[in-house]
């Protein structure tokens, strides 16, 4: 299939057929074909990407963390060996994990983001671009961590900057950079307090418009407004805990 040339309508259909068989490492080989012949993205489309990177990183992320606190364990017990096969079993992980976030990286820099001339666009595609440069600091450290923490702290607060200015409130768009920003600060950069801010600021206006979203069945937005509550309980309650002892 690689060998043959398709058109870009066959290129989007065969990124959704490998999406459908759960073959996502197909699934980005057919997005960046067809993001190549025409970056200027659909909903669709943006989404489309989006869901073929986040299913192939969101598996890496979960046999690193799984393979960290096995890390932990064996050198509790002192078993060098066991030790051993998990550094480096980890290790190949993270170089897998390197490898998905440059692709994108690259897909962002070289056609999506000098392509957006629109606002919403622009700001979802950095908010991408954050997203897996915050998925880069969770697993590395030194200077690796210190560069991607600064690089998604860049691009959030461009986009987030761009999306207070001229995208509205009601916008999933909007409110999923808003979610994501302050899981950044929340996890990443541990500025637990400056977390809550955004994400409360956030949360509190778009309930005030929560009436007309739930008649417009904007059911994105709605999770997402969800989302941030869920996260402004879990923080504070910690912070409230961590306060206490």
């Amino acid at each position: 299939m690689l060998n043959k040339t398709y058109t870009r309508e066959e290129y989007v259909y065969l990124a959704k057929l490998f999406e459908r068989a759960e073959r996502y490492e197909d699934m980005v080989t057919w997005i960046t074909k067809f993001i190549q012949l025409e970056p200027k993205l659909s909903m669709d489309e943006r989404n489309i990407l989006s869901a073929g990177f986040k299913n192939i990183i969101g598996g890496k992320r979960s046999s690193w963390r799984l393979l960290q606190n096995l890390e932990k364990k064996e050198e509790k017990k002192g078993n060098s060996q066991n030790l051993n096969n998990v550094r480096e079993i980890k290790k190949k992980v993270e170089g897998e994990m390197r490898k998905i976030c440059d692709d994108i990286q690259n897909i962002l820099d070289k056609y999506l983001v000098p392509n957006s001339k629109d606002a919403e666009n622009k700001v979802f595609f950095l908010k991408l671009k954050g997203d897996y440069y915050r998925y880069r600091a969770e697993f590395s450290d030194g200077k690796e961590n210190e560069e991607n923490v600064t690089k998604a702290d860049k691009v959030y607060k461009e986009a987030y900057e761009i999306a207070e200015k001229e995208i509205p409130i009601s916008n999933s768009t909007r409110l999923g950079l808003a979610l994501n920003f302050s899981v950044f600060y929340y996890e990443i950069k541990n500025l637990k307090e400056e977390a809550c801010n955004i994400a409360k600021s956030a949360f509190e206006e778009a309930i005030k418009i929560l009436d007309d979203l739930e008649r417009s069945k904007a059911k994105d937005t709605i999770l997402i407004i969800q989302l941030l509550k869920e996260n402004l309980i879990l923080w504070n309650n910690e912070m409230n805990e961590e306060e206490e002892n």
